[in-house]
């Protein structure tokens, strides 16, 4: 289904937009990680091109467990802190949420030294001792500033890095100037070269695009279960409105993405224990505008319409914009309606959840008030516990691999440590 509405170019692009969400240097440390390590493939010879922009990927996104766990303003405390935590967090996400599955290891072990890993058993491993190098030479390069000599590595090759992989960055350096390159912004011409050759089934879009929507999880735990929840409201909505596939289809995916601007909002000022001040109101209500300049270029504009309008009320009241209904259509209402009661009946921080009388007195004020789009808002009432009994049912089966990666954590964590 998502090819229909993204390309894998452009996915690429939208995975590094929504790190940047979650934090600008750190997703621009991964992106210049991606490219040394493309230049260092390049150099070993043997990939073609989708393969090389496949570790790309695996590159862009190797230190998201730092989002759930890490400074991450500070990478090369990453180096002298435990870097465990966020290395199994990163693989099990990886590993259960993405396609990546077989390449997620490399994530596991990326933080850990040549004499430990030198003799594993594993299919990546040379990829897996080329991302290391790729990783700490870009730290050292952003923090010895014009101190900085990459030949540095040759005080750890054998022990710290793989002598392999430390002579393909050296090879990298001669043959494509890297880190000229990277100071003055002209890598990017040879990024965006090897970006063209991403080449990703439906099967593999679908997975990244999910895996964005959990990644909402970093910020707030309860984003991923209430994005879930929403989703399967809203099929459930256009069953029984009878929509066709292709509107179900479009708020399936702007369901899936509608929060993604909240990862730019503080996690101080989500779990706020009050109501917020109108300036912290302000801030959390440009979480809409900044998930469209995300989407902005990347996925279809009927999905980035819908999404965009999941705050919107048909009475005009909503935000950002203030639509009123003749602007809206009833893909948007089934979006903001599903939304709207998933949103009340889960306790938030500063007040309980809402009780099923409470989200139906709201509902049917909202119709009378002209709030809410009337067929929509109805439909859900007069078939609330057979719709909200399935949705539900389905997002528990949703939940499942999320529920396994939380489980999984600690064990994994035991097993390295004990």
């Amino acid at each position: 289904m998502a090819v229909e509405y993204i390309t894998s170019k452009n996915l690429f692009y939208l995975i590094g937009e929504t790190m940047k969400l979650m934090d600008e240097p750190l997703a621009k440390h991964c992106e210049r990680v991606s490219y040394i390590m493309s230049r260092m493939l390049e150099c070993k010879g043997g990939y073609e091109k989708y393969e090389i922009a496949d570790f790309m990927i695996l590159a862009m996104v190797h230190d998201m467990g730092a989002h759930r766990t890490d400074n991450v303003r500070k990478p090369l405390s990453f180096e002298t802190k435990n870097p465990l935590p966020h290395s199994i967090y990163g693989y099990l996400a990886l590993k259960y949420l993405s396609p990546l599955e077989e390449q997620s290891k490399m994530i596991l072990y990326h933080h850990m030294d040549y004499d430990t890993t030198k003799n594993l058993d594993y299919k990546y491993k040379d990829e897996l001792e080329i991302l290391k190098v790729a990783e700490i030479i870009d730290i050292w390069h952003g923090a010895f500033a014009d101190k900085f000599n990459h030949k540095l590595l040759d005080r750890y090759k054998g022990t710290k890095y793989s002598p392999d992989a430390c002579q393909l960055l050296y090879d990298a350096v001669d043959k494509y100037d890297i880190f000229s390159k990277i100071e003055d912004g002209s890598y990017r011409k040879e990024y965006e070269e090897s970006v063209e050759y991403v080449l990703l089934s439906d099967e593999e879009k679908e997975k990244y695009i999910k895996l964005l929507m959990y990644s909402t999880g970093f910020k707030q735990e309860s984003m991923v279960p209430e994005t879930i929840a929403t989703i399967y409201v809203s099929r459930e909505l256009g069953r029984k409105l009878q929509i066709s596939e292709l509107d179900k289809n479009e708020i399936y995916y702007a369901a899936l993405l509608h929060d993604i601007g909240m990862l730019s909002i503080p996690k101080s000022i989500l779990e706020l224990p009050r109501k917020l001040t109108k300036e912290e109101l302000n801030l959390v209500h440009t979480h809409v505008e900044t998930m469209e300049k995300a989407l902005e270029g990347r996925l279809s504009q009927s999905i980035i319409d819908i999404a965009s309008a999941h705050h919107e009320r048909f009475d005009g009241s909503g935000y950002p914009r203030g639509l009123k209904g003749s602007a809206m259509n009833t893909k948007q209402a089934i979006l903001q309606i599903a939304e709207l009661v998933i949103n009340m009946g889960e306790p938030k921080s500063y007040r309980e959840a809402y009780s099923k009388e409470q989200i139906i007195e709201e509902l049917n004020n909202g119709i009378i008030s002209g709030k809410y789009e009337g067929i929509v808002a109805d439909t859900l009432l007069r078939n609330y516990d057979e719709i909200m009994d399935k949705a539900m049912q389905r997002a528990q089966v949703a939940l499942t691999m999320y529920k396994k990666l939380k489980h999984n954590f600690q064990q994994v964590y035991k097993n390295f440590t004990n």
